[in-house]
């Protein structure tokens, strides 16, 4: 007898699990929309064309970014005096 299921490995479970969380929150789906329809952008750019403030953007982009959903063009620790710009990871425009 033969499934009729593909088996996921745990971790990608784990990973479709965080992405669906990650998503779940609706200023981080207009967050995705935003960057989907407008490209890479700034934290300050993003945060006025969805209306919300610079901060939660912040936030809710790390959280973003924890999930591979949103990537950035500079790492993390090297952010200090530089602006990065947000931008979809491949494969999250659908």
């Amino acid at each position: 007898m033969t499934a009729d299921f593909e088996v996921q490995r745990p971790t990608d479970a784990h990973r479709v699990e965080r992405i669906e969380r990650a998503r779940s929150a609706p200023i981080r789906s207009r967050i995705i929309n935003y960057l989907a329809s407008h490209g890479a952008s700034k934290v300050a750019d993003i945060s006025n064309g969805i209306a919300s403030s610079r901060g939660s953007v912040r936030y809710h982009l790390a959280a973003l970014e924890s999930a591979a959903i949103v990537r950035s063009d500079i790492s993390p620790g090297a952010r200090g005096r530089f602006t990065p710009f947000y931008g979809l990871a491949p494969g999250e425009s659908e």
